[in-house]
C-alpha cells in the first residue's frame, strides 16, 4: 500500500458493491415498496423514493465501504502507511455514521499496536 495520501473514493471501488434493494430500505428506514428505482452512480447511490423525489445515499453510508476500509486498514503494512491511510479517513469523518466511525478507529487502533509491536522486535 502506497503511503501517498489518495481520497478514500479512489482507493475503493465501489463499482464492486453488491448492493440490494432490501439493503437500501433498510439504511433508509422505509419499506422496500417506497422505492421506485435505484442506480448506482460514481460518488453515491441514487434513489428515487414514492413521496419523497430523488435521494442520494452515500457509499460512507453503507456496510460494504466500512468492510472495505477494515480491508485497507488491515493491509496498512507499516506505521506511516496506516496513519495516512487514517487522515484519508478522518478528513471526511462527518460522512460516516458515529458507530462506523468508532469501529474503524478501534481496528486502526489494534493495526497500529500490531504494526508497532513488529517494528520494535
Amino acid at each position: 500500500m502506497a503511503t501517498t495520501m489518495q481520497p478514500l473514493r479512489r482507493r475503493i471501488n465501489t463499482k464492486t458493491f453488491v448492493i440490494t434493494l432490501r439493503q437500501i430500505a433498510k439504511h433508509l428506514k422505509i419499506p422496500q415498496e417506497r422505492i421506485l428505482n435505484w442506480e448506482k452512480w460514481h460518488n453515491v447511490l441514487w434513489v428515487h423514493i414514492k413521496g419523497i423525489g430523488g435521494y442520494f445515499v452515500s457509499y460512507r453510508k453503507l456496510e460494504q465501504w466500512i468492510a472495505a476500509c477494515r480491508t485497507l486498514i488491515r493491509s496498512c503494512s507499516n506505521l506511516n502507511a496506516l496513519n495516512d491511510f487514517w487522515k484519508s479517513i478522518s478528513r471526511e469523518a462527518q460522512r460516516y455514521s458515529e458507530d462506523a466511525l468508532s469501529r474503524l478507529e478501534t481496528l486502526s487502533q489494534e493495526r497500529y499496536a500490531d504494526l508497532f509491536t513488529r517494528q520494535q522486535t
